[in-house]
């Protein structure tokens, strides 16, 4: 599907980011007072009139990184440029016409392409006077604007349909099939992963900077591309540090933040980890976050084409023969169950992303995931599952009340919530709740999902099929439950 193309350029801390925020109405890029926040191009497809186009921010020219980083921001800009149908050359009005701004004019000019020169930080009509210099640039008449003030958007949308064709713009956006979260701690390789499904999907290798230099990425990126005739959105996050460095770092901090709401709005997570590194602290927490948020995940194990190396290295003395990768495969997953206990349900996937290695494979899973995590199952089935773990070990507890589980149903999906009715919850205890979750796992269509169990009490009534008893070593209130069961009415969705 493709969208008219608007990039929004200009120096730094000229408003380009509060800008998309404003026409976007919602937060999508980060807005600090500092310059250099924005460093890859963030995505939103705005709608004019019925028709989308895409408005894209970009990084602030001639900024001097302080991380070595300027020439892949200024990369991305340039990209930018180069696939928009038109520019919005954003000015600061109070700060007059620079000669960066002159700069970045000439630029576009040898480029030939349309811009738009907008003077931003005009918040009523005294300062209107402010914008006559910005004439110079050689695109005609500037628009006045006051991005976090919302002043004048209207004359510079108007502005906008002047000059970009949306005859062929597509009149609706489908929403996406499935948001997949990239997540992971610093130089684990997620913005190469991105990079790689954007060559692999839009012909955009170069989509977010990939750079040696830690914290590269400092905002979630979306972007939205097309697999099996679906639109899928792939979300890039700043990498996760030690939470002492997020107290001392506001803009670490924001973008630990986003991070986490990224994880929140995922339909499937895809939690990467640094072969070549330890398990660490960070690596902890994030696998904690997930599992709190009952996300499905996939441990992508990525720079394994180092780290499998490094392991065949460390046992060129221990055996006759070269350990084979599928044996070195089963170690490291063993190693994860072992250090991310709480996500030992999740499938492992081996990856090599700056080779494009298993990229593919990684997203089928990711969509088998989510297929998984939206499944619902009969009650039927759920109670004849629940009458076999029961079989198999019945709930016990130290207090003199005998627990008992009457039968089980499903309430929700994505994540399957199934609920659990007994006689007493506070006598269910978390190791036989934790019991439970993994047979279902095992007997229920959520092999590889979390499941999030809810236990409810409740008496037991005539509605309580045999074989939904929790005690079903007690023969004499099962044969009693049969009699109930046959006076009283069927049970509600058997």
């Amino acid at each position: 599907m493709k969208f008219p193309a608007i990039a929004i350029v200009g120096r730094p801390n000229v408003g380009k980011s509060s800008l998309l925020n404003a026409l976007a109405r919602k937060k999508i890029s980060i807005v600090e007072d500092v310059p250099g926040v924005t460093r890859d191009r963030v995505a939103f497809h705005l709608p004019i009139d019925g028709k989308y186009v895409e408005i894209v921010d970009t990084g602030g020219m001639g900024f001097n990184d302080e991380q070595g980083l300027s020439e892949h921001i200024e990369q991305q800009i340039r990209i930018a440029v180069d696939r928009a149908d038109l520019v919005l050359l954003v000015c600061d009005a109070t700060a007059g016409l620079t000669s960066a701004d002159k700069t970045i004019a000439l630029m576009l000019r040898k480029k030939n392409v349309k811009t738009i020169v907008i003077a931003n930080k005009i918040d009523g009509p005294k300062s209107d006077p402010l914008i006559g210099d910005f004439s110079r640039l050689g695109f005609g008449n500037p628009i006045a604007i006051s991005a976090t003030n919302d002043r004048n958007l209207d004359l510079l949308i108007e502005a906008v349909k002047g000059q970009i064709d949306l005859t062929n713009a597509p009149t609706d956006l489908p929403p996406p099939a499935m948001h997949v979260a990239i997540v992971g701690k610093r130089n684990a390789g997620k913005s190469t992963l991105v990079n790689a499904i954007a060559r692999l999907y839009e012909d955009d290798p170069q989509r977010v900077i990939v750079s040696e230099v830690a914290g590269t990425t400092r905002d979630s990126v979306d972007v939205r591309f097309e697999k099996d005739g679906k639109a899928l959105i792939v979300i890039d996050t700043a990498g996760v540090r030690k939470m002492r460095h997020m107290v001392t770092n506001d803009l670490e901090f924001y973008s630990f933040h986003r991070a986490e709401r990224s994880i929140r709005r995922a339909d499937v997570v895809l939690f990467l980890i640094d072969a070549s590194q330890p398990i660490s602290d960070p690596d902890k927490k994030l696998a904690a976050y997930i599992a709190s948020e009952f996300k499905p995940v996939i441990m992508v194990v990525n720079k394994w084409d180092l780290a499998k190396t490094a392991m065949a290295e460390a046992k060129e003395g221990e055996a006759q023969k070269v350990p084979r990768d599928v044996d070195l495969m089963d170690e490291y997953g063993k190693y994860l169950d072992a250090e991310l206990r709480f996500l030992d349900y999740a499938p492992i996937a081996f990856t090599t992303a700056k080779d494009g290695k298993n990229i593919q494979q990684v997203l089928d899973l990711a969509q088998h995931l989510h297929k998984q995590a939206n499944e619902r199952v009969t009650t039927g089935k759920l109670n004849a599952a629940l009458e076999a773990v029961i079989k198999e070990r019945a709930p016990s507890s130290k207090r003199n009340e005998r627990p008992k589980v009457y039968y089980a149903t499903q309430v929700s999906i994505a994540p399957p919530t199934l609920v659990l009715f007994v006689n007493n919850p506070d006598i269910i205890d978390e190791n036989y709740r934790r019991f439970v979750t993994n047979r279902f796992r095992e007997l229920l269509p959520y092999a590889e999902v979390p499941i999030r169990l809810q236990v409810r009490g409740r008496a037991r009534t005539k509605l309580d099929l045999p074989g939904k008893i929790a005690n079903a070593a007690d023969a004499k209130q099962r044969r009693q439950a049969t009699i109930d069961a046959r006076k009283g009415p069927k049970r509600h969705g058997s």
